[in-house]
């Protein structure tokens, strides 16, 4: 590791929202920020402030945390993590933390991050990983559904011992290949019920939902965005972002700059978020996960496959849970 100042501080606002809730993970009424969010934030924020330090092969893990949650901090309003080195020992790094939300010091402690090289981190997890095989979650953001689904996925994921595989793929797209149906040109009946079904589900999961003034807007550079999001290991907090921001904030997807804000919020590269945005490299990408759609015989999105097995639409997530889709 290349060599780094003691006291180094960084600070980084972390937006939340219903998702990040404590009982949006099970503890019932308590609709606040959940300690093990605010901790991710904080682990999140000290690894970014060494990797530039890293030499070429090394990465940390974290291998302890110690806090106390002094505050309450609102589910929807942003945070503010505060990480400071303090000490380094060889591989071994300390911090203090720090998280605020407006003028309340919600959580303070320490973590410690070790520097180990990745290619023997990854020989000594490949067998557990190999044990509990992902599930493929494909979406687009032109689709409410995938918003509501894709801020449920990882924790019913979770529950499975399973990680998630963030499938972008063009929905119109698919949808022209296969001749799949659109709900928007139904009758004006079903319309009225659609768009209310929309509204019946946002309020049962507690995610905040307004239709794009504009919609729709073309996704393809945000979509584009999202495999590199994903080849760097960030699709999650990218996803929910845009998601988020598309169905609750009128952002506009297909504003470059906008995603581009959003790829430098969530870790990415921002240079590299546009050159994936406009590039022949990433548009193939985005073509070859479309084909691959086609070829497993998707219809619609959100659809997720377990075990070759498929689940369409966000409703269908819960039968997840009620499969036996835990590794033996």
């Amino acid at each position: 590791m290349k060599p780094i100042r003691t006291g180094t501080t960084q600070q980084q606002v972390f937006p939340t929202d219903s998702s990040d809730s404590a009982a949006a993970v099970g503890n019932r009424g308590v609709d606040v920020v959940a300690t093990t969010v605010l901790v991710l934030f904080c682990e999140e924020l000290s690894n970014r402030m060494i990797q530039p330090f890293f030499d070429e092969g090394e990465l940390a893990v974290g291998t302890r945390v110690c806090v106390d949650h002094l505050a309450p901090a609102t589910a929807g309003l942003p945070v503010r993590v505060t990480a400071t080195l303090t000490r380094l020992d060889g591989r071994h790094l300390e911090f203090s933390l720090r998280v605020h939300q407006r003028d309340s010091l919600v959580m303070e402690g320490a973590h410690h991050r070790t520097i180990v090289r990745e290619e023997k981190f990854s020989r000594n997890i490949r067998p557990l990983a190999e044990s509990f095989p992902a599930l493929d979650f494909w979406f687009d953001y032109h689709s409410p559904w995938c918003y509501f689904a894709s801020h449920r996925i990882s924790a019913i994921a979770s529950r499975l011992n399973r990680s998630v595989n963030w499938k972008p793929v063009h929905l119109a797209n698919l949808i022209n290949a296969m001749g799949g149906r659109q709900p928007l040109r139904e009758s004006r009946q079903f319309v009225k019920w659609y768009r209310q079904d929309q509204q019946d589900h946002a309020a049962l999961y507690g995610l905040p939902f307004v239709t794009h003034k504009s919609y729709p807007r073309r996704p393809s550079r945000a979509l584009r965005a999202t495999i590199l999001a994903a080849e760097n290991g960030l699709a999650e907090a990218f996803v929910k972002q845009v998601m988020s921001g598309y169905w609750s904030r009128q952002k506009d997807i297909s504003d470059m700059d906008w995603v581009a804000s959003v790829a430098a919020d969530t870790g990415l590269d921002v240079q590299a978020a546009r050159e994936a945005m406009t590039g022949d490299t990433y548009r193939q990408a985005l073509n070859d996960n479309l084909q691959e759609a086609l070829e497993l015989g998707l219809f619609g999105l959100p659809a997720t496959m377990v075990d070759h097995k498929l689940y369409f639409g966000n409703d269908r997530l819960d039968l997840l849970l009620q499969q036996d889709n835990c590794p033996a």
